[in-house]
């Protein structure tokens, strides 16, 4: 089973020079915990996730900042074919929670998140 067999192809995306309340109204608006970050040419340059606004406020950043001042730019991706299990394991490896599947251009094309994995589990278990 690989990736693409899990992963949540709804995209929620933003671009850098959005504000961090933008960013936090589309994942609180959407029920995600997470929105991806790309550039004018749809490329991932980062990820902002709900970590990275609890950081925003503990350090008395502003709301109005834009994403890219807070967001993770060092964003550990996967590509669709990769082994489930392979995902799994570099998700418990770096402790994250969310990890964006992209194409071989680097454009996103999903996420596989933590609430996939154990649904999928969860699935298999109640077989």
């Amino acid at each position: 089973m690989s990736v693409s067999d899990v992963m949540s192809r709804w995209l929620v995306t933003v671009n850098p020079k959005a504000s961090v309340r933008e960013a936090a109204k589309a994942m609180n608006e959407l029920g995600v915990g997470s929105v991806l970050v790309v550039d004018d040419n749809g490329r991932l340059v980062g990820i902002f996730t709900e970590r990275d606004l609890v950081r925003v406020v503990a350090e008395g950043g502003s709301l109005d900042d834009p994403v890219e001042r807070h967001m993770s730019r060092r964003v550990i991706s996967v590509e669709p074919g990769t082994p489930l299990l392979e995902a799994s394991d570099t998700m418990i490896r770096h402790g994250i929670r969310h990890l964006p599947v992209v194409d071989r251009e680097g454009r996103p094309l999903g996420v596989l998140s933590l609430r996939d994995l154990c649904q999928r589990l969860l699935g298999e278990l109640g077989d």
